[in-house]
């Protein structure tokens, strides 16, 4: 018989109980999640704090450019004088304007810029497109100007997208020049510009990681002139940057050419604003930003373009659009394709999706030009040049036989076959920008730019001007 140490004792070893020990391991189970949780939620607060942060820090890093405080463009007082043949009640005095004394008032909302495609072989802007973003309403209109718009120019052919060429042969820039010829067209200056060339157009969309674009038509041209492949089937594709490239160069399965050109780049531009909104970020934005910088000519800096994208990806795709000017697409002058503007139209198009100022521009802002069966018909009160300054590449009525051949002599009696290289003593001169094109309509169909095809109509009714007769002086 056990008396000490027994199990039954009153100094029996008491063993524990599972009753009283389970709420322990309760309780430190509930401290170790508390403190989880308390863990996660500081985490949560620092990478939120972190967030608000870097997004402050963008906010104050990013913004908006600054912008011309020039008003509505007022035309000078008249240079040059009508055509001495033309009755003196034929051309058009300006019109007073309506605004004078009054100066238009810029609504801080509103942004304009110009986007250009730029062949800095040819120096030809053959893609150009002016448009409004409304940073308070999100909504973004896009205008295509055609390349062969007529511009009421000096020199023999008269069209926009020769702008930025007699600018380089000048001396005067070749942006300023046509900065100066898009204010002549709309009426006032815009606010951010962008002159993209190729090779830029293809390192941008390379750095978005491509897009996927439905291709509308098959598009397969072969130019080894200028080492330009396009081989794209019609259909939904990942396009890399130089197939791309190649979409929005392509016009020649178009009935419409240009204009044909002109829809698909829209559509393809569309297209691409469609896919960053839903995706809610523009990929790979600082490689792009750095790419724009680099190789675009424009006036804004990273700080602009960072506000810029923030902006626009507070858009809807609803509140995007696209316009072509109004105009005759299917115009000639002496043999020579024009796009004659519908002034009317085009005046309304301009207040209506374009126009920052709170006074409508009016004829008597623009410097246009525009040409019917009539004749002649500008803003100004003249044809710049005269109305016979304009190349005539119409056939001759009775061609003569050509002559034959006869060897030419140079006067120091020296070889006739050996031409002297403008750079003297045989060597090849520097290279230097193209003339000013003499035949517009020979350029090849994949000159580098070129849209929604649009039948060419003649104006519905008499616009009410006064035209002068075009073969007046010629």
């Amino acid at each position: 018989m056990k008396i000490n140490g027994n199990d039954s004792g009153a100094h029996a070893a008491k063993k524990p109980s599972r009753e009283k020990t389970a709420p322990k391991k309760q309780k430190t189970a509930r401290r170790r999640m508390g403190r989880a949780a308390r863990m996660a939620t500081v985490i949560v607060c620092c990478v939120l704090a972190l967030a608000c942060a870097v997004a402050a820090w963008y906010m104050l890093w990013e913004k908006p450019p600054e912008r011309p405080t020039t008003g509505l463009n007022t035309l000078p007082p008249a240079t040059e004088k009508p055509a001495a043949t033309a009755a003196p009640s034929a051309t058009p005095e300006p019109t007073e304007d309506p605004n004078a004394g009054a100066p238009a008032s810029l609504n801080e909302n509103m942004y304009t810029f110009l986007v250009v495609g730029l062949d800095k072989v040819a120096y030809h802007t053959d893609t150009i497109m002016v448009g409004r973003f409304d940073v308070e309403t999100h909504e973004i209109n896009v205008v295509s100007i055609p390349r062969d718009t007529l511009m009421n120019i000096t020199g023999s052919t008269k069209k926009i997208n020769e702008l930025y060429l007699r600018g380089v042969n000048s001396g005067e820039g070749g942006v300023t020049r046509l900065l100066a010829g898009i204010k002549d067209m709309i009426g006032f200056d815009v606010d951010v510009y962008a002159v993209v060339d190729l090779q830029a157009f293809v390192e941008l969309v390379n750095a978005v990681g491509g897009v996927d674009y439905d291709v509308p038509v098959d598009m397969h041209y072969y130019d080894p002139t200028q080492d330009l492949v396009i081989d794209l089937d019609a259909g939904m594709q990942h396009l890399t940057g130089e197939q791309a490239i190649g979409v929005m160069r392509f016009r020649s399965g178009y009935a419409s050419a240009d204009i044909g050109r002109i829809g698909t780049q829209q559509d393809f531009l569309m297209s691409v604003a469609s896919q960053f909104l839903s995706l809610g970020s523009i990929p790979r934005l600082g490689e792009f930003i750095d790419i724009f910088n680099e190789y675009v000519e424009t006036n804004m800096t990273a700080e602009n373009l960072a506000f810029f994208a923030r902006q626009f990806l507070m858009c809807s795709s609803e509140d995007i659009h696209f316009y072509t000017m109004p105009g005759n697409y299917a115009d000639s002058i002496r043999g020579v394709s024009y796009v004659s503007v519908y002034v009317n139209d085009w005046l309304e198009m301009i207040n209506s999706y374009l126009n920052p100022y709170d006074t409508p521009v009016t004829a008597s802002n623009v410097n246009l030009l525009s040409h019917s069966s009539s004749g002649f018909y500008a803003t100004a009160g003249y044809v710049a040049g005269g109305e016979g300054s304009f190349i005539d590449l119409r056939p001759s009525p009775s061609p003569s036989p050509s002559p034959e051949p006869t060897e030419s002599v140079p006067p120091d009696g020296g070889d006739p076959d050996a031409s002297a290289s403008p750079g003297g003593d045989g060597d090849t001169a520097e290279s230097a920008p193209p003339a000013e094109s003499t035949d517009p309509a020979a350029e090849s169909p994949g000159d580098a730019w070129d849209v929604e095809a649009t039948q060419p109509v003649e104006p519905s009714e008499d616009p009410g001007y006064v035209f002068v007769d075009e073969e007046a002086g010629s």
